[in-house]
């Protein structure tokens, strides 16, 4: 007969050693974890051991470099010394640090050479009793005050660490957001953005012109503007070169283009030959009181290739058959030669049509039809 064994608990020290080894295991291996994510972000960041008394060090010997074109051998090498003192002793890591005489000395020998080595460990005890009294750091504005610092230097030199002489804590806001908008502004500037100084807001055009801004930006809207109209009449695209003489230059009178029946805006809406438009606005010309105009006697040709290829043919048929709705293929071809023959933008005809640039757009795809009167103005442009 087998006789059981009990094995006895392990003691609670014992469970307690373990999870405190656990924990430190743990924790070692996170304290390594961050170590190496700081070995690679400083291999990242090779200004990551710039610290703030760096800086102020930094931005003083840019001031003495300003002032003195190099080293300083005034008798306002103590103002410096006395103004990076601070930062010096910070680095070194204070009064009890092994390398505060040797970095001390190192700067004044390199900045301010004139002051002797009394002058030096004066500054020093000086900074000492400041330490005791907890007031070893000077603000902005102390600082500040104790070198003399310019507006003009600040800004030449882009110092940070301490304010300009002679300004209080408002003055210094105030300071501060205008250079920040005039900071912004000189962005928003190099981006191709309009300043404000010449927005329509301060130019107010509406004035000039003799009318309200309300009535200025509906002309704007449906392009009545008289700037808007200048630029309809000159021709945006590039000039060709196939009509003009090789001696004078001048364009041939047969291939010059001939205004077209320009219209006026009515506020009457009307209803195409198919129906309403989808986003269609107010017609320019009522329905039904025009009438297709008589074509010259020899006819309007079409001219299928610019380039000189292709035969010339007669629309005249289908143009005087054409009083409305679906345009049929001949005309579309027709309008689109005649634009591209007169160097027209796609706008410009359908001002002088007196329709819409979609709309037109639309009866060339041939999704929608044109009412009479529109009809009527295509066609007298077409024959002008």
């Amino acid at each position: 007969m087998r006789v059981r064994r009990e094995t006895e608990p392990p003691p609670m020290c014992s469970i307690w050693d373990r999870f405190n080894a656990q924990v430190m295991e743990r924790a070692k291996a996170q304290t390594e974890a961050l170590a190496v994510e700081r070995q690679i972000r400083r291999r990242r960041n090779k200004r990551s051991n710039w610290t703030t008394e760096r800086q102020t060090l930094h931005e003083i010997g840019a001031l003495i470099q300003l002032r003195h074109s190099g080293a300083c051998n005034t008798d306002d090498g103590e103002i410096y010394l006395r103004a990076a003192l601070p930062s010096l002793i910070t680095k070194a890591g204070g009064f009890d640090g092994e390398d505060l005489d040797q970095d001390v000395a190192t700067w004044a020998n390199r900045m301010v050479p004139r002051l002797d080595r009394a002058t030096v460990n004066g500054c020093v005890e000086e900074a000492q009793q400041r330490n005791l009294d907890k007031r070893l750091w000077p603000n902005a504005t102390e600082l500040g005050t104790l070198l003399q610092l310019t507006v003009p230097e600040r800004e030449s030199l882009g110092i940070t660490r301490f304010r300009p002489v002679g300004m209080t804590s408002r003055q210094f806001e105030k300071y501060r957001r205008e250079r920040r908008a005039a900071q912004e502004k000189a962005r928003r500037v190099a981006k191709g953005s309009r300043p404000r100084e010449q927005s329509k807001a301060q130019l107010k055009p509406w004035d000039a012109l003799g009318i309200s801004r309300p009535t200025y930006y509906r002309m704007q809207k449906a392009g009545m503007l008289p700037a808007q109209i200048r630029d309809r009449e000159t021709v945006s695209l590039r000039a060709g070169t196939k009509y003009l003489q090789p001696i004078t230059g001048q364009s041939h009178l047969t291939e010059q283009t001939a205004p077209g029946p320009a219209r006026n805006a009515s506020p009457n809406p009307t209803v195409s030959a198919v129906g309403h438009t989808p986003g269609a606005k107010t017609r320019v010309v009522p329905v039904g009181h025009a009438r297709a105009l008589p074509l010259p006697e020899d006819g309007v040709f079409e001219h299928p290739d610019l380039l000189g290829g292709g035969e010339w043919k007669q629309i005249n048929e289908v143009v005087t058959a054409y009083d409305g709705g679906v345009l049929p293929e001949g005309l579309k071809r027709a309008v689109r030669d005649a634009q591209r023959v007169r160097q027209m933008t796609q706008q410009a005809v359908a001002d002088q049509i007196g329709i819409s640039r979609p709309q037109l757009a639309n009866a060339l795809q041939g999704r929608f039809g044109l009412s009479r009167s529109a009809a009527t103005n295509l066609l007298e442009w077409l024959a002008a």
